[in-house]
């Protein structure tokens, strides 16, 4: 099994996405609202710009962390990989940091797809996907990606103007995937 393909028994499994957390020590922090909105959670997923490890370090409090780099992240083994696949219970789910350099967007806000993405799945992710999870843009966004969907989930502590601090919480199911854009505050 390659490093960026994991198998995961999703049936009932409920993981929270984070992304463009941009946390640093003596510098920005989660906000307190945050962490009861993530308790239950099975899984965290980070898509990038998590910032210093000391933020992954809490979130691993909650539930085991487990993601894509981004730019603003600092070196750490949950985090190591440019691209990461959760396989399991006949689902597929690709994670990237920024969909548009990983060729699998035109654009990102809001997100459109290329042409060629199906390509790049199989190139990226061994396959197709059912959810396509990406950040790098701190707004939420959900978009129709081939049969499933490409969901962003925003930032918890930046969000972009406009925007209010968000997270995806997925849930997976025999009946589908399905994800929620949770509001921080």
């Amino acid at each position: 099994m390659s490093d960026s393909v994991w198998r995961i028994p999703f049936e009932g499994t409920k993981i929270a996405v984070l992304a463009d957390c941009h946390i640093h020590k003596g510098g920005t922090q989660f906000p307190p609202a945050l962490f009861p909105r993530l308790q239950g959670a099975d899984l965290i997923v980070t898509l990038g710009d998590m910032g210093e490890t000391y933020g992954l370090d809490q979130l691993q409090e909650i539930a085991p962390v487990l993601g894509v780099r981004g730019v603003d992240d600092a070196d750490d083994i949950r985090t190591r990989r440019s691209v990461l696949a959760l396989d399991g219970d006949g689902y597929r789910i690709g994670c990237v940091f920024d969909a548009r350099a990983a060729g699998l967007a035109e654009f990102v806000d809001p997100f459109v797809a290329t042409a060629n993405a199906p390509g790049v799945c199989q190139r990226l992710f061994g396959g197709g996907v059912d959810v396509l999870l990406h950040a790098a843009t701190h707004r939420a966004d959900e978009a129709r990606f081939g049969g499933g969907s490409a969901l962003n989930p925003g930032s918890a502590v930046l969000p972009a103007d406009g925007s209010r601090a968000s997270f995806l919480r997925l849930k997976v199911t025999r009946e589908g995937c399905y994800g929620q854009v949770i509001w921080v505050a």
